[in-house]
Formats: structure tokens, C-alpha cells, sequence
């Protein structure tokens, strides 16, 4: 009977060993905020984050890795101990909408950094700039018919209100016209003189 119980007691204090009981959190990495509905996986197992970005994932291998996924954000591997862990933006969605009529999506609306067209609304209730406009990013919305506003982009998901009136969108710069060659390229034959008349005999 020793050695079964030697064995079994080796086998539990093996377990507690090489397994962990992770307790982390998931972030955006441009924000610090946390991810809601995040995706871990780890075999066949999957755990996701709560609204703080939280998730509990018990019993698992201690020299191993785990896959975070999330909507709008690139794929991460991470080891099995890591409790901090930090996602980049891939997109970002904005949902432009009439202030004051929250049912209303503003279609044909710009959503611009300096004189760059990132994305342009239309029917979709939603209008996903790709890639993510970066960290710290600011852009302008604007749409015929209502006033401009300028938008500290924050995380991969917002609602932008535009007032009606106001001017619509600035114009954008023209593009300058090639200008046209007035010399001949280099190397071309010279015409050649017109000949002389001759006298008469």
C-alpha cells in the first residue's frame, strides 16, 4: 500500500506544481482600459473577460502558452502566467449619429486626419476606420448640412454626435497639375538648316 500512496501523493503534489490558477486582466494598450469579452484559449478550454477586462482560468500548465482574442484587436499568445496582458487596436469603429436623435445615422459623413479621407459613412449603422487611427489620435467628423467636431479617438469603439447646421466638411486641397515639358528631351537631333538657294547661272 506504500508505494500507491507514494505515487497518488506524488502525482497531487506534481499537479499543484506545474498547474496554475490564473487570475489576470486584459487591456487595450493605447487606453489601459480593460477589454470587455475577451477570449482565452487554451486547449479545448475558453474563458472570456468580464466588463473590467477581468478572467479566472484555473488548472493550467505552468510552461505553456494561451490565445487572447477580442473584436478590433490583433490576436495575442501569451504564457500561461502572464496576468497582465495587453492587446493593440486594429480598427476603429465610429457610430455617427444626429445630436439629439440618437435613432438617426448620419450617412455620406468624413471622418478625417489633416487632409486624409480615413473612412466615409454610409447605410451601415457603423463606419470602421482601418487601421486604427493611432494612440493620442484626434480626427475630424463632418457631414453636409451639420457642424464639424473635432474627436479624441479612445479605444476601438465610439458614438459621435454632429449638431445639425454649420457649413459641412472644409474643402480638401486640389491636387496640382503636372506641369508640362517645354523642352525637348535631351539628346533629340537638332532640325536641320533650310539649304541655301543658289545663284543663278
Amino acid at each position: 500500500m506504500l508505494p500507491i500512496f507514494v505515487l497518488f501523493l506524488a502525482t497531487v503534489i506534481g499537479g499543484w506544481v506545474n498547474t496554475v490558477d490564473l487570475r489576470g486582466r486584459v487591456l487595450d494598450d493605447f487606453t489601459d482600459k480593460g477589454i470587455i469579452n475577451a477570449s482565452l484559449t487554451h486547449g479545448s478550454r475558453v474563458v472570456g473577460t468580464d466588463a473590467s477586462g477581468n478572467f479566472e482560468f484555473p488548472n493550467l500548465p505552468r510552461q505553456s502558452k494561451m490565445q487572447v482574442d477580442a473584436n478590433a484587436y490583433l490576436r495575442t499568445g501569451v504564457p500561461t502566467t502572464q496576468e497582465e496582458i495587453r492587446m493593440k487596436p486594429t480598427s476603429w469603429t465610429a457610430l455617427i449619429k444626429e445630436l439629439g436623435n440618437p435613432e438617426k445615422s448620419i450617412q455620406k459623413a468624413d471622418i478625417r486626419q489633416g487632409t486624409t479621407v480615413l473612412a466615409t459613412s454610409n447605410e451601415a449603422v457603423n463606419t470602421v476606420v482601418f487601421p486604427h487611427p493611432g494612440k493620442g489620435a484626434k480626427v475630424l467628423v463632418c457631414a453636409e448640412g451639420y457642424q464639424s467636431q473635432d474627436v479624441d479617438v479612445v479605444g476601438v469603439l465610439q458614438t459621435v454626435e454632429l449638431a445639425p447646421g454649420g457649413n459641412g466638411c472644409p474643402p480638401l486641397p486640389s491636387p496640382s497639375p503636372s506641369a508640362s515639358p517645354s523642352v525637348s528631351p535631351s539628346g533629340s537631333p537638332s532640325p536641320s538648316p533650310s539649304p541655301t538657294p543658289s545663284g543663278s547661272p
